[in-house]
């Protein structure tokens, strides 16, 4: 039996993750670098700016940081 993903859980479940790092300090930003690569990051005022390439490995390592 193959798993299904709705579409809109995940999408619930990632707002719910943004929020919940906004309470805590944080935004999730993109930028395009000068050689033109799209990135995300987590801005806080740690000075602390962890990057990624995807939005979906960010909000799931913001998820992992927030269960800690």
């Amino acid at each position: 039996m193959a798993a299904t993903i709705d579409p809109f859980a995940s999408e619930f479940l990632e707002q719910d993750v943004i929020t919940r790092a906004a309470d805590a300090g944080y935004r999730l930003v993109q930028y395009e670098t000068e050689r033109g690569q799209l990135i995300w990051e987590w801005r806080n005022t740690d000075g602390r700016r962890p990057q990624f390439v995807t939005r979906r490995v960010a909000v799931r390592w913001m998820a992992e940081l927030l269960s800690q």
